[in-house]
């Protein structure tokens, strides 16, 4: 499953989690994370990175991450918008981090606690903590440049298929729509997403199913036709192939986790709450 948190335009957001297990996503936004507390696995970009207490570690926007928490964690996540640092956001243009994992230094720490992971209406105290941050970070990292990447057009197709995928859309449809040969996006989905058009829209259509087997009670036709299929015997099989049992015996079990549910930012926010 892949769960694309489309709304990080001026934005910025913070939550305290406990226990922090989190399929991967990715996103607009940059991440920070700080872990409080205990140990966290971190895969980003399909590289695992191991958090100990009292160390920081960025997301990048756009990078595709999960977090795993074996034991124990207690962390404080920051998401906040490219807009809010674009000088940063300008020197990071195609290029990945070689570590992402840091430390503060005793006076940037004093200054960032104060202000950072809190409800801070101070926007100018905000951005100028962000800037001494990121500061830190590359003073402890280096940047590796990467394939040139239109981000824009990431954010336009994956903003697409969450706006439309209950509906009869393909790649060909939506290639019309922006204004790319088929092909060209074809290829541009497999590379970026590390899926095919077909894969991401299935799990998208079946983690909305989850939701709404759990938390509706539509009949599981119905719920078939309201995710996009056009028969029931269509939905069924991917249904299975995704969460290897039926949309019955999914019912049934009756799991009361956001993990499993159609990816609404809502429902995203409260499981980090």
């Amino acid at each position: 499953m892949l769960i694309y948190e489309a709304h990080h335009f001026d934005y910025i957001s913070n939550y305290h989690t406990l226990d922090l297990n989190f399929p991967s996503h990715l996103h607009r936004g940059f991440e920070l994370l700080f872990l409080v507390d205990g140990e966290m696995e971190v895969i980003i970009s399909q590289k695992s990175y191991h958090l100990k207490t009292g160390q920081f570690l960025l997301i990048l926007p756009f990078e595709i991450h999960s977090f795993i928490t074996k034991s124990h964690s207690r962390a404080n996540i920051c998401i906040f918008s490219p807009d809010y640092v674009p000088t940063f956001q300008r020197m990071i243009e195609n290029s990945s981090l070689e570590n992402p994992v840091f430390t503060l230094s005793p006076e940037a720490n004093t200054l960032i606690s104060r202000t950072l992971f809190k409800d801070n209406p101070n926007l100018l105290e905000q951005k100028a903590c962000l800037y001494l941050l990121l500061s830190e970070l590359m003073g402890q990292t280096s940047l590796i440049k990467s394939e040139k990447q239109d981000q824009e057009l990431l954010h336009k197709l994956l903003t697409y298929i969450q706006d439309h995928f209950t509906e009869s859309i393909s790649l060909k449809s939506i290639a019309g729509t922006v204004g790319y040969s088929y092909n060209y996006l074809s290829k541009y989905f497999n590379t970026h997403i590390n899926m095919s058009f077909v894969d991401f829209l299935n799990e998208t259509r079946v983690n909305y199913a989850c939701y709404l087997l759990i938390y509706t009670e539509k009949n599981i036709t119905e719920i078939a036709f309201l995710c996009g299929y056009d028969s029931i015997r269509s939905f069924n099989r991917n249904f299975v192939k995704i969460k290897l049992c039926t949309p019955k015996e999914y019912r049934d079990k009756q799991p009361q986790s956001f993990m499993d549910m159609y990816p609404l930012e809502t429902a995203i926010h409260q499981n980090l709450k």
